[in-house]
């Protein structure tokens, strides 16, 4: 059984996320944060929240919800993405928010609106996305297998890039559907255009742009002299149906003769 070492980041980030976003969560219990820090759609004050709404939280619901995929999803990305993970941690954090921030308030879905967009949620849609993706566009059973441990842990985050009320359901659960959609497109981006670096499928060495295909014939030869009996020629006629039907005519054409023999006999 093939083991994976465990990277020692992939422990280290993951702990440092989820402890910021509880200390963050319990300053803010503490009243330390009085007004909104997340993402204010089209308002410059709301820009602050690009880089700070992730690490706000509404509630102990809220923030719970949030942990543990926040946290299992940056180990596998820097478990399995070490070269890429902070890129796209980083690259997804500030370009989701800021896909977020130029949405305007849909009112027309939903009266009570948020405007102020706060949670972790944005940040466990660009890497689930990437997870996901990447997996697919590179081709590697590795890669892919962590794409099917995302799917089967959190398939059901796809329900979240919709406006609830398109889905049939109404209630007053201020949910950031922009947040989640805006990053799932991102980790959709990044893990097409992240593909070609890092880990994926490896071509056979006969495939490869530098495979030295002097020795070809040789190791033919080899072949041949260490299997003869997949070589062994066998005599043509022996499969030859031309050869067969001239036998059979041979035969009939003697029993004609003989036939003809024995009536002049008579």
């Amino acid at each position: 059984m093939h083991k994976f070492p465990i990277h020692r980041e992939a422990i280290i980030v993951p702990i440092v996320l989820v402890g910021a976003i509880w200390l963050v969560f319990l300053l803010q219990n503490l009243l330390v944060f009085k007004e909104c820090y997340g993402i204010i759609p089209l308002k410059l004050k709301g820009l602050r929240g690009v880089l700070l709404a992730p690490l706000f939280h509404g509630n102990l619901t809220h923030i719970l919800s949030n942990t543990i995929p926040l946290f299992v999803l940056t180990f596998f990305t820097f478990q399995f993405y070490e070269k890429l993970a902070y890129f796209v941690l980083l690259n997804g954090w500030i370009i989701s928010g800021f896909v977020v921030w130029l949405l305007p308030n849909f009112s027309l879905l939903n009266s009570s609106v948020l405007s102020c967009h706060i949670g972790a949620s944005g940040i466990i849609y660009v890497l689930a996305s990437f997870l996901f993706f990447s997996g697919i566009f590179r081709h590697e059973k590795t890669l892919l297998a962590v794409s099917l441990i995302v799917v089967f842990l959190y398939g059901s985050l796809v329900w979240g890039i919709f406006p609830r009320e398109l889905l049939g359901i109404y209630d007053d659960r201020p949910i950031s559907w922009e947040s989640h959609l805006s990053g799932a497109v991102t980790g959709f981006i990044l893990a097409y255009m992240l593909r070609r670096i890092g880990k994926k499928r490896e071509k056979p060495q006969w495939d490869k742009d530098e495979y030295d295909h002097s020795d070809d014939e040789k190791l033919w030869q080899e072949y041949q002299l260490e299997y003869p009996e997949y070589f062994h020629e066998e005599d043509p006629s022996k499969y030859d149906s031309t050869s067969e039907i001239n036998k059979t005519d041979n035969v009939h054409y003697e029993d004609e003769k003989d036939s003809l023999k024995n009536q002049e006999k008579l």
